[in-house]
C-alpha cells in the first residue's frame, strides 16, 4: 500500500512539472555604434511593437544587459504586463543562465541580450548545438528545456514586420 501510495506521488509530481522556457532576443535597433548606444526610432518602434508578440508567453520574469538599450528594448512589455526589468551584467552570462535555472525552472522568461552574448546564454542553459550568427533584429529564439528529460531545444521565429500585429508567437514558428 505505501509503495503504491509513494509511485502515484511520484507520477503526480511528474505530472506537475513544468519546462523551463527561455525566449531570447537581440536588443531592437540602435542609433550608433557603440556600448553608449541607445535604441534608434526603427529600435524604438520594434520595442513598441513586442507586447504583443512576447505577451502571449506570459513570462515570470524580464532580464536586460546593463546596457541601455536592452532595458530599452523590453520596457514596452515591462509596461504592458506590470513585470519589473531584471538587470544582469553583460559578459556575466554564465551566472544569468544559473540564476534562471535555480529561480525560474518550470517557468518561462525574457532575456535580451546582444548579437555576441546570446550564444553564450544558449550554450550556457544547456543547448549543445550551434546557434546562429545574429546579424538583425528581426528575430527571437525560444529555448526549452523538458522538465521530464532535460533535453534542450531552441527554435527560432520571426518577429512580426514592424506595424503587422495579427500573427501570434506560433503562427511564426519555425521548424
Amino acid at each position: 500500500m505505501l509503495k503504491a501510495l509513494c509511485l502515484s506521488l511520484l507520477l503526480c509530481a511528474g505530472l506537475l512539472a513544468q519546462d523551463t522556457v527561455v525566449v531570447l532576443l537581440r536588443h531592437a535597433e540602435k542609433s550608433h555604434k557603440g556600448d553608449s548606444a541607445l535604441l534608434s526610432h526603427t529600435g524604438q518602434r520594434r520595442a513598441a511593437s513586442l507586447p504583443p508578440q512576447l505577451g502571449p508567453y506570459a513570462p515570470s520574469a524580464l532580464f536586460a544587459s546593463n546596457l541601455r538599450r536592452t532595458q530599452q528594448t523590453l520596457e514596452p512589455l515591462s509596461k504592458a504586463l506590470a513585470l519589473p526589468l531584471q538587470i544582469y551584467e553583460r559578459g556575466r552570462e554564465g551566472a544569468l543562465a544559473q540564476r534562471i535555472l535555480t529561480l525560474h525552472s518550470g517557468q518561462v522568461v525574457i532575456v535580451c541580450g546582444h548579437s555576441d552574448t546570446l550564444m553564450v546564454l544558449v550554450s550556457a542553459l544547456g543547448h549543445g548545438e550551434s546557434f546562429p550568427e545574429i546579424s538583425g533584429f528581426d528575430r527571437y529564439w525560444v529555448l526549452r528545456i523538458d522538465a521530464g528529460s532535460g533535453k534542450v531545444t531552441l527554435q527560432e521565429h520571426q518577429q512580426e514586420p514592424l506595424g503587422d500585429r495579427e500573427a501570434g508567437p506560433l503562427q511564426r514558428a519555425k521548424g
